[in-house]
């Protein structure tokens, strides 16, 4: 018996393991809604919007590393997404992105809601395609599921209305086929002369390189190199390990980046490149050539990321750290923890967020997933935050604002048995805070921290540091906590530093949607 194309691809998708999508229904996709509605396998999330979609899908796909999916219907639909899905393509995220389309007779007309959407898509995706004959559907999502995969990258399908409609006879549906392992680029000798002959080495270790952190805890302590933790890997170590020099960003520099004479960045963001010091030689480890720092001038390795470390590891067998140079490290180790150490210990309100940072380091549970928005709080976490076990998901390159709620939300529905906390600013929040109603709507348990200054703050510190006169900075914020159970969540407003101990732990055990109102200070980062 034939189904439809759109029973097809729900078909497929669910017999490549997709468990979720999340969109907004609209014309061009009721068929698809339809079959959603009954079937069993894939869950749909309804969304407050298209953009709070393709962040969802995002979410997931980043703390699953399988491909997150959304879906929107022609038009502005399927424009709302470009954020979340941009946001992807900046950080190699795998995601399928599926849209409807006009009718194939209106295709490239004066036609309601039609635009070209694969000049849309084209700069943000590895791949856009328009589906235009039924028999090819299985085909074209295989390619597009491959290719996000294979290339960590968002892939993109349009399906015009009545193609979503026509009959496809059914069909098995093949499997997905394994990436082909992508090998080396670059010259490894020249890497393990550059790394052999240097005496105060130093590591930055990014998202890309948690998959592999036992061989490059392996290999720091080798060759006797302090360890810091970019933002999107910072639980990549419990933050006691003695070799570890802090976070790395506007509010804190780890002196002895300053010292080194040798970088190992490793899956690091243009975020950290900034940092490193201009004399210093510098190796790059990475899984895509694109995301190398040619202004760092570095020896470059980029492919297999555990066939080059393996190599590293060889090469280097017979070098001999510094005994120096690791007293150096663990005496910096001891005196960062104890800076942080001091920060438990303020009573000022409005509350310092180094205040709120130096709590969760004591709340949070070690398998935690932290989703970070925007904004200049993330800087004090990267500076304060003492990880055990915890997963930090953020966006490294495209850093758009408003994120961090629907990547927790998605994240959350991909792993129901974890804790999920949502760090964002007021004006970050306001930008995609309709989303509590999805986490209300489907019973997803959250934490969303507002660290409320009733600014953008970070554009405020920016402007008086260039000798500007800080203008359009301020925000008009609503009562968060208000809010929050007008929608059917928790809300509770925190303005008093003694009482953020007992509401974050009991935020945490609640099985609903919180929000917390953290009146902050404007306390500005040491380095903005």
């Amino acid at each position: 018996m034939s189904q439809t194309v759109a029973q097809v691809i729900l078909k497929a998708l669910a017999a490549w393991g997709v468990k979720n999508i999340y969109g907004v229904s609209g014309d061009a996709v009721l068929p698809l809604m339809d079959a959603l509605g009954k079937q069993e396998e894939i869950k749909f999330y309804s969304t407050a919007s298209e953009q709070g979609a393709s962040f969802m899908a995002c979410g997931e796909a980043r703390v699953t590393g399988k491909p997150g999916v959304c879906l929107s219907t022609e038009g502005p639909g399927a424009l709302n997404l470009v954020n979340g899905v941009a946001d992807a393509y900046r950080d190699g995220i795998p995601m399928l992105v599926i849209t409807g389309q006009v009718e194939t007779a209106k295709l490239s007309t004066n036609s309601k809601q039609y635009f070209d959407q694969q000049q849309l898509f084209a700069p943000i995706t590895g791949l856009t395609s328009l589906l235009t004959r039924p028999e090819s559907t299985v085909k074209m999502f295989k390619v597009a599921m491959e290719k996000a995969i294979g290339d960590n990258t968002p892939c993109h399908i349009s399906i015009p209305g009545d193609i979503i409609l026509s009959p496809a006879h059914d069909c098995d549906i093949p499997p997905l086929s394994d990436p082909s392992p992508p090998g080396i680029s670059g010259n490894i000798e020249e890497a393990i002369e550059t790394i052999g002959c240097c005496k105060k080495p130093v590591v930055i270790t990014g998202k890309a390189a948690l998959p592999f952190k036992d061989k490059i805890l392996q290999l720091a302590n080798r060759i006797g190199a302090g360890i810091i933790p970019a933002l999107g890997a910072r639980g990549i170590y419990p933050g006691t390990e003695k070799i570890l020099l802090g976070g790395l960003g506007e509010a804190h520099i780890p002196p002895l980046l300053n010292q080194s004479d040798c970088v190992l960045l490793i899956g690091a963001s243009p975020f950290e490149h900034k940092f490193i010091p201009s004399k210093v030689k510098v190796v790059q480890i990475d899984t895509r050539p694109q995301n190398l720092a040619h202004s760092l001038r570095p020896v470059p390795l980029t492919g297999d990321m555990a066939l080059i470390l393996e190599r590293l590891l060889i090469g280097l067998t017979n070098t001999m750290p510094d005994t120096g140079w690791q007293e150096e490290i663990e005496k910096n180790h001891i005196a960062h923890l104890e800076m942080l150490g001091d920060d438990s210990k303020i009573t000022e309100a409005p509350i310092p967020p180094r205040k709120v940072v130096s709590v969760l380091s004591d709340i949070l549970p070690e398998n935690a997933i932290i989703a970070i928005d925007t904004g200049e709080f993330m800087h004090w976490f990267d500076r304060g935050f003492v990880a055990k076990k915890q997963q930090v998901i953020i966006s490294e390159h495209w850093r758009c604002m408003g994120g961090g709620l629907p990547f927790g939300l998605g994240a959350r529905a991909a792993c129901p048995d974890r804790t999920v906390v949502v760090l964002t600013g007021d004006g970050g929040f306001i930008m995609t805070m309709q989303e509590i109603l999805t986490a209300v709507r489907y019973s997803l348990p959250v934490v969303i921290i507002i660290f409320n200054n009733s600014k953008y703050l970070l554009e405020k510190h920016r402007m008086q540091k260039e000798n500007m006169k800080p203008f359009g900075v301020e925000t008009a914020v609503p009562d968060f906590a208000l809010f929050a159970k007008a929608c059917g969540a928790e809300g509770i407003k925190v303005d008093k530093p003694e009482m953020l101990e007992a509401i974050l732990g009991r935020a945490m055990v609640l099985r609903r949607p919180v929000v917390l109102d953290i009146i902050t200070s404007d306390e500005k980062p040491g380095f903005i």
